[in-house]
């Protein structure tokens, strides 16, 4: 396992967040501003890690990737690329929803609900419903976009809410504080590349990280308006 090589993008928020560990033991994590076209940068920095730690794209054993929600653009891109490397040099791939990979460092929250909200911009936000039982962590909801005001009617608590979409809901969120609801502001607002990395070992040793099919959580503009299904 230590010598395995495993890598873990995610380019469904406001970041392209790339990670390489050996085994579960994280090497390096960078988070890159997308300044210019993701697609054009996503090979580059890749193979810049890589050569930073002195690897290449065929030392890697395993990749993981995170398939939304978030952005449209940014799921299909970092999809395209790593299906491209998967597929040309038979390296398994294994898809993680952003939402749970955002869920999974709170698993210490004993008894909680978890509501990680990203910004979906066009007023809405992206959630899923989570419960913390024996140190596991269970979704009980879909990835789905909701209005902010919402928000409130759907959480259960004791709830914890994060992410980039937490400052759209917070004046919808019902008894902040006091076993009720706990927003957190500025943090877990990224995709972790351990963490992705974490989930995606976890789910390759039970077999269920075969479905690498974008998770967009809503329609596109391009769906609505032909009224076709990308996929």
């Amino acid at each position: 396992m230590e010598n395995r090589v495993i890598l873990g993008i995610d380019n469904s928020l406001d970041f392209l967040n790339i990670a390489i560990s050996a085994g579960d033991k994280l090497i390096e994590e960078r988070n890159i501003g997308n300044k210019r076209v993701p697609s054009g940068i996503i090979p580059v920095e890749v193979s810049h890690l890589l050569s930073a730690n002195g690897y290449t794209i065929d030392d890697v054993r395993s990749m993981v990737v995170a398939l939304g929600p978030g952005s449209f653009t940014g799921i299909r891109v970092a999809l395209a690329f790593c299906k491209g490397i998967s597929s040309g040099k038979n390296i398994p791939l294994i898809g993680i929803p952003t939402l749970d990979v955002l869920a999974s460092p709170f698993a210490f929250m004993e008894g909680h609900f978890l509501c990680p909200l990203i910004d979906a911009k066009k007023g809405e936000v992206f959630y899923s419903l989570y419960h913390v039982s024996h140190g596991e962590i269970e979704r009980l909801e879909g990835y789905t976009a909701a209005r902010p005001e919402n928000i409130g009617e759907i959480v259960k608590t004791p709830c914890v809410c994060f992410g980039t979409g937490g400052h759209l809901c917070e004046a919808y969120l019902p008894r902040m504080g006091g076993g009720g609801v706990t927003l957190i502001k500025d943090l877990f607002t990224r995709v972790s590349g351990e963490a992705l990395i974490r989930e995606g070992l976890k789910r390759l040793s039970s077999d269920t990280g075969g479905n690498t099919l974008p998770i967009y959580g809503r329609k596109s503009e391009a769906e609505i308006k032909f009224n076709v299904t990308l996929t």
